[in-house]
C-alpha cells in the first residue's frame, strides 16, 4: 500500500474520531430543505471531483 493512501486512511479515521468527540457541540440542522441542499452540494462536489480525477488519467 502506498504511503499516501495509508496516511489518508489514518487521517480519515482521526477525523471521524474528532467528529464523534465533538458531536454534542455541533448544532443539528432539522430543516429538511437544508438537508436536501447539503446532499445535493455533496453529490455535485463528488461528481466534479471524480470528473477531474478521470481527466488527469
Amino acid at each position: 500500500m502506498k504511503k499516501v493512501t495509508f496516511a489518508g486512511i489514518i487521517f480519515a479515521i482521526g477525523l471521524l474520531v474528532l467528529l464523534k468527540v465533538f458531536q454534542n457541540s455541533i448544532p443539528r440542522i432539522s430543516d429538511p430543505l437544508t438537508n436536501i441542499l447539503v446532499i445535493i452540494g455533496f453529490v455535485l462536489f463528488a461528481i466534479i471531483y471524480g470528473a477531474s480525477q478521470l481527466r488527469k488519467k
